[in-house]
């Protein structure tokens, strides 16, 4: 499965409730989320997040599935994932976009002074990754710092379906964290819900960008494997887009 993830600045609208997919009405207003109900209805996706877009109205225009989604979500912040052969198989509404918003133009490693401390700040405000694909997934490296500035480099499923970042359980003690600081909480990643231990990293470094202080949650190995998964307590600070040909991850500071 091929799929293409966004986050965008797009305002909702779409076509009149009456009117078929391709019928093409120029600037209509139409409200938001009947509208997107009835395009989910119709093209078998889900939703989630349609409370951010409650009340809210928007245009209706373009005949292209994908672009009329981007454009009826253009005010929020929202992720759109498609299937092989085009078809849209989730929307995540994330919530309103910040009006004026300027998307910056430089990237991490370039000349954006990003250096060894960055922590998320203007410099370094675009972050481009290569991915690992397996089939319609993609993974990236990150560099997980646990206790005392100690580091793991670690591949990570990119999953929007998860709450929180997850991890191991057989990282803790790799990690040098303290298990009788871990809290116990239900967590809900793209398998359902499961019960996790909950703590904090020191910080979470995305290429040359330190994301400090993060959320994690760490489950147990028969049931998560080797592997691990960012979740959208990381990825919801960003725009971000998944580019299947390039395998390459972009990440706009929100």
């Amino acid at each position: 499965m091929t799929i293409r993830r966004d986050i965008r600045r797009f305002g909702l609208a779409m076509l009149p409730l009456l009117l078929p997919w391709g019928a093409a009405v120029q600037g209509a207003q139409v409200d938001i989320g009947p509208e997107l109900s009835r395009l989910a209805e119709q093209q078998g996706f889900t939703v989630t997040g349609a409370e951010h877009v409650a009340e809210a109205v928007g245009r209706a225009e373009g005949d292209e599935p994908v672009r009329r989604l981007r454009l009826l979500l253009e005010r929020f912040d929202h992720i759109i994932v498609q299937a092989d052969g085009g078809g849209i198989e989730r929307v995540i509404i994330l919530g309103r976009a910040t009006p004026g918003a300027v998307i910056p133009k430089t990237a991490v490693g370039s000349d954006s002074g990003a250096g060894d401390n960055a922590e998320g700040g203007e410099s370094g405000a675009v972050i481009e990754l290569g991915t690992i694909r397996n089939g319609g997934q993609h993974s990236v490296r990150v560099t997980l710092e646990g206790a005392e500035g100690s580091r793991i480099e670690r591949v990570l499923l990119i999953d929007t379906g998860a709450d929180t970042l997850v991890l191991p359980e057989s990282l803790i003690s790799a990690l040098g964290i303290d298990e009788e600081s871990l809290g116990s909480r239900e967590v809900q990643t793209a398998n359902g819900r499961a019960q996790a231990r909950v703590g904090s990293l020191s910080g979470l470094w995305l290429g040359e960008q330190r994301i400090p202080d993060v959320d994690v949650a760490f489950l147990g190995d028969d049931g998560l494997g080797s592997t691990g998964l960012l979740g959208m307590n990381v990825l919801g600070r960003y725009q971000m887009t998944i580019d299947d040909e390039t395998n390459k991850l972009t990440l706009t500071k929100r």
